[in-house]
């Protein structure tokens, strides 16, 4: 296999931020280690139209001196020349090259080679206020190249994936291109560290007092004014505090420079630093109180990671990426008001006891990416293709295994019954049961074959204390310990017995034409934060050993059967396999995000189809919402009254039910932004008594919803005594009523800092 990758740019621009650090971290790894293919590092040279083939000696060399490296004569290659069935790599700021993506993409198709795009974020199709004119223009071209001829597409956040999704959909471009998001680094290579000397950082320029630290190209989005107006008024009345600014003048900023550089407190509390080196950051990034990342819109948010990692207290924007980088270690200014960024800095200020042990909690909890991650991430994508269009070359099955977990014969008869009527394509039920069920289940009536598996037979010796394992671990146990049966083939759907299929269903439902895997996910493991059962708590320790793996977060527990390769399954299991042991994790969503993340090619995932999950629109809000439902979550109380109903009939009940819910989250969106607007939020809600201590933060003045539908607040809390979560209760009132009471529930290494959400009932609208 043959890889080419372009770095145009990056030689072009010697830039060593942004887009540019990404190419240059990943390049350093590429070249230090072998690698199971070829590539050649490419840069377009302009006058004679080809690419200039970059010796590797000479990359080293570049790398190590990027502002003043000059490349030797180099090989050329023409754009005509490129291997046939080749991989070719953007992953560069290339909108921005001579060579347009439009004109040069279906030269390399016409070539058969492979198109790979890494697009860090789509701002300036959703923030097009923030662009240039003529750099939206640019950005424009390039994407509707990609979405013409990509093959796939790297991403640095779900948000920047979701944002391309979004614009695909609304583009009406069916053209499936599969994803993968993977995390950046944030620690600085030892070549270019130049830790223990203030580089780059003027005599005198450096604080010698307690200072807020703000990284980033000053820009309209990096908001960088706003940080000023709440820093003027923190500084009438903290004279010992001060704000340091890092980066670059950009665009459509000359206005805020002209602010900055006459401003009456300029280089006594007030700094702007724009040509600082690594080193120099790494020691203003050390040294900082806290650091500020207030931006409208970003693909990742790269100072939230590097400061984090430098255990400082962070506070940042809630909007696109910045939440999966900063996760519950940043404070996070939830409606952008004003009364959230002053608040926060002021309780920290004001409360040593409070800043020392947020630190500490950061330092010790907080994992940082690295840019190994981000490389290997990248690496095993092209490491797994041989497989991946192995399988995807295979010929399509004309039916598959349906294999069930199952103790619920009532249930396993029902869905049974089901399956017979609208699944086709199902060649044989194998069943795992107790061997008290066996017999039941064999007499089961069904139009296939029905295999009734002993669930010793499979878990041998850890048949042994299986009865006392809590829910998660059991179906972690028994679906590993599938890959004992010898009848198992290949590829097979795996599924409980409630998931019952709703209408007909055809085989590419789970086999697409393009011969890949269709993986169906309902949640955002990252935003699920309930804590009141085993399922809850599976959910969150399979985030974290996912998030420690580097691989995909989202939760693919749909309620529904899904299609398992037994090869891709049996690697899973020998990864984790002893893991699962000692804590509950989701197997779905461990099975999916490590198949989409090390196979991503083989994959297409999609939002579930399942009616009844949840059962009540109450249980939590959507997250994604189907578009269609095909399977149901099948049991009793979650039925629709008497007698049978037909699919119609049952899609308007849900209709119906959820109605209100989906009004009331967009009263909410609405709200939000008023919300912050007129600074109508508190930013701090301190509770005190004897020796509990607790703050609760960005709680709005106001809420909107519709009646009979819930609003689902998300409260960020801190708890300062090591006292038991369970017995610390919140709630609201209405005319004075109390309103619904909720139990803070902290969960694992969140003993004193977290987020809840307090269901709230509109009343009136």
């Amino acid at each position: 296999m043959k890889l080419y990758i372009d770095i145009s740019n990056y030689i072009l621009t010697r830039s060593n931020t942004g887009i540019q650090r990404v190419v240059r971290e990943f390049l350093t790894r590429l070249l230090d280690n072998k690698q199971k293919f070829d590539y050649e590092i490419l840069s377009y040279n302009e006058k004679e139209s080809c690419f200039d083939i970059l010796q590797h000696n000479e990359l080293k060399q570049f790398l190590l001196n990027v502002k003043a490296y000059r490349f030797k004569k180099s090989a050329i290659m023409a754009l005509g020349t490129f291997e046939k069935g080749s991989y070719f790599l953007d992953m560069d700021a290339i909108w921005h090259d001579s060579l347009k993506r439009d004109f040069f993409y279906p030269q390399l198709k016409k070539q058969e080679v492979f198109i790979f795009n890494f697009l860090y974020d789509l701002a300036p199709i959703v923030v097009p206020q923030f662009t240039h004119e003529q750099s939206l223009k640019k950005f424009t071209a390039y994407l509707d190249a990609l979405f013409a001829y990509s093959d796939f597409v790297f991403f640095d956040s779900r948000s920047a994936e979701e944002d391309f999704l979004h614009t695909k959909k609304t583009l009406q471009i069916k053209r499936e291109i599969p994803t993968r998001v993977i995390k950046l680094g944030s620690d600085i290579s030892p070549s270019v560290h130049s830790a223990g000397r203030k580089a780059g950082i003027p005599t005198g320029q450096l604080p010698d007092k307690k200072y807020i630290l703000f990284v980033g190209t000053l820009e309209p989005r990096k908001n960088q004014a706003f940080m000023l107006d709440v820093f003027e008024s923190l500084a009438e009345k903290y004279d010992d505090l001060s704000l340091v600014f890092v980066g670059r003048l950009g665009w459509n900023s000359n206005e805020l420079a002209e602010r900055i550089q006459s401003h009456y407190l300029l280089n006594r509390q007030l700094y702007w630093l724009d040509n600082v080196d690594d080193g120099a950051l790494n020691l203003l990034y050390k040294s900082a109180f806290l650091v500020a990342y207030l931006s409208e819109h970003e693909g990742f948010g790269l100072p939230i990671a590097e400061s984090l990692k430098y255990g400082n207290i962070t506070i940042a924007s809630k909007n696109s990426s910045m939440y999966e980088v900063g996760k519950n270690y940043a404070d996070y200014i939830q409606y952008h008001s004003i009364n959230e960024l002053y608040e926060v800095i002021s309780l920290y200020l004001q409360n040593a006891e409070l800043y020392h042990k947020k630190r500490a909690f950061i330092k010790a909890f907080y994992q940082p990416y690295t840019w190994d991650m981000t490389y290997r991430s990248i690496v095993d994508v092209f490491n797994n293709l041989e497989y991946s269009n192995q399988i995807m070359t295979n010929q399509l099955p004309k039916s598959l295994q349906f294999v069930f977990i199952s103790i619920d014969v009532k249930n396993l008869t029902g869905t049974i019954k089901a399956l017979d009527q609208y699944v086709p394509f199902a060649k044989e039920y194998i069943v795992v049961t107790r061997a008290s069920l066996i017999e039941k289940i064999q007499a089961i009536p069904t139009q296939r074959r029905l295999i009734v598996i002993d669930e010793e037979e499979i878990l041998g010796d850890y048949t042994e204390g299986f009865s006392k394992r809590d829910h998660q671990s059991k179906n972690w146990l028994l679906r590993a310990s599938l890959l004992q049966l010898d009848m198992l083939d290949n590829e097979f759907i795996m599924l409980d017995d409630d998931n019952r299929p709703l209408k007909n269903i055809d085989l590419n439902f789970y086999i697409n034409e393009k011969r890949q895997y269709c993986a169906y996910y309902f949640y955002n493991l990252l935003h699920w934060h309930e804590f009141t059962s085993e399922y809850d708590e599976g959910q969150h320790t399979t985030r974290e050993l996912l998030d420690g793996s580097g691989l995909e977060l989202l939760s693919y527990s749909s309620h529904m059967p899904q299609i398992i390769n037994k090869q891709i399954w049996s690697e899973v299991v020998e990864n984790y396999f002893d893991i699962g042991l000692r804590q509950p994790l989701d197997e779905w969503s461990v099975y999916f995000n490590y198949a989409v993340s090390k196979y991503p090619l083989l994959f297409s995932k999609k939002i579930f189809e399942t009616m009844n999950w949840p059962a009540n629109p109450d249980c939590w809000d959507f997250e994604y919402a189907p578009a269609d439902y095909t399977f149901e979550n099948y049991y009793a109380a979650a039925q629709f009254g008497k007698g049978d109903l037909s699919l119609k009939d049952k899609i308007k009940i849900k209709e119906k039910e959820s109605a209100p819910y989906a009004e009331t989250k967009s009263l909410m969106r609405e709200a939000q932004k008023y919300l912050g607007q007129t600074n109508s939020v508190h930013g701090q809600m301190q509770f005190k008594k004897e020796s509990f201590y607790c703050v609760l933060s960005n709680i709005p003045y106001f809420i909107m919803g519709k009646k009979g539908a819930i609003v689902r607040l998300p409260v960020n809390f801190k708890i300062l005594n090591n006292v038991d979560a369970q017995d610390v209760f919140f709630y609201y009132t209405i005319d004075g009523d109390v309103g619904q009471k909720r139990a803070i529930v902290c969960f694992l290494i969140l003993k004193w800092e977290g987020k809840a959400y307090m269901p709230t009932h509109p009343r009136i609208l």
